[in-house]
């Protein structure tokens, strides 16, 4: 193949690699979106979070109004511990889906550290193939090289440049390198949920830029930033410090004394699997009729803020996924373009060099 056409192709190969990388961040971030949405059951069919407030709140309300209610104080009991279960199970699930990512870097990691090997290696097969071809016979090799830098631009944002020989220096963002020609290649390391540069230990966490590596960190971040929302919502009704005066109540002939009650773990942040029930029959066995309506006004306030509290939280979930979904259509559509693209090429390709 004249090098002008080749370049020209692999040019174009680095475009469509580029592109993949990106719509390969969308699809991981996309995947665990849907598995986070799962969890809260509010985009399908089932009892979803707001379900279980509602009953607890709706029980709340009815022993209000009937506070002698053998009947409303068992309900009352247990919806508490089904929306206290739920929750738990909930922050539970999301730190399974979180695990499971870190594992998944791990493994990527792997799969990127291999596929540098192998494109190092190409590029001194390369060299051999050309001095014993006098450079006519190792368009395989060429094949091969572009196939690992397709796969290995699915997991990271990657540069290549190609020499005269079709040997290439492979880097990342910032121009951490990867593979240096046939001179030395350097691969990464995954610790604490960092991506780590093994050359000179740098952290590239923050700055890689696509893939399926950059599609799980950032899915991190948007589990984070869920269970951020699931203690706000947590903080509307559960008491979490002697200071809090937000919370829901009950008024007893000793005290008034919350319904749940939740800890704060070393960060000052709530610790949501301390979230417990703090009363039992025999605490509403005593409430103070005298002041039952204002705990009902109280609790409706209460009510309001934790449906808010939950909004904020489904809604950030649904609106990042449905921001990517978009996201994904477009670029996906123009990546399919750019491969149909390349396809068409080779085929050109193949039939010149058959005329020739």
């Amino acid at each position: 193949m004249p090098l002008i056409r080749r370049l020209q192709n692999f040019n174009f190969i680095s475009l469509r690699n580029e592109k993949l990388s990106y719509v390969n961040y969308l699809e991981e971030r996309r995947s665990i979106l849907e598995n986070v949405e799962s969890v809260f059951q509010e985009f399908s069919q089932g009892a979803g979070l707001s379900d279980y407030v509602d009953k607890f709140f709706e029980a709340y309300q009815d022993l209000m109004k009937e506070p002698t209610n053998e009947g409303a104080k068992k309900q009352l009991i247990s919806s508490a511990k089904s929306l206290v279960n739920t929750i738990k199970s909930r922050y539970a699930e999301l730190s399974r889906i979180k695990q499971s990512i870190d594992y998944s870097l791990g493994i990527y990691i792997d799969k990127v550290n291999d596929l540098i090997k192998k494109i190092y290696s190409i590029n001194k097969e390369i060299t051999f193939q050309y001095v014993q071809t006098q450079g006519k016979e190792y368009k395989t090799l060429l094949n091969q090289r572009d196939k690992y830098l397709k796969e290995l631009a699915s997991y990271i944002n990657i540069q290549a440049q190609e020499d005269e020989l079709g040997r290439v220096k492979v880097y990342t963002s910032k121009g951490f390198l990867l593979v240096d020609f046939t001179d030395n290649y350097f691969t990464l390391d995954y610790k604490a949920g960092n991506v780590i540069y093994k050359r000179d230990g740098s952290d590239l966490t923050n700055i890689v830029e696509s893939g399926k590596i950059k599609g799980l960190l950032e899915a991190v971040k948007d589990i984070e930033n869920t269970v951020d929302n699931l203690r706000r919502f947590v903080d509307t009704f559960a008491k979490r410090n002697a200071t809090d005066q937000e919370f829901i109540a009950i008024e007893t002939t000793v005290e008034i004394k919350p319904i749940f009650t939740v800890n704060e773990d070393s960060s000052g942040n709530i610790d949501i699997n301390s979230l417990e029930l703090n009363i039992t029959e025999s605490d509403l066995d005593n409430i103070r009729y005298e002041t039952v309506e204002n705990f009902a006004e109280k609790g409706l306030e209460i009510w309001e803020n934790s449906q808010t509290g939950l909004k904020e939280l489904i809604g950030y979930i649904a609106t990042t996924k449905n921001e990517l979904d978009s996201e994904y259509d477009v670029e996906r559509s123009l990546y399919d373009s750019l491969e149909r693209k390349i396809l068409e090429r080779q085929g050109v390709s193949v039939d010149q060099e058959f005329m020739e």
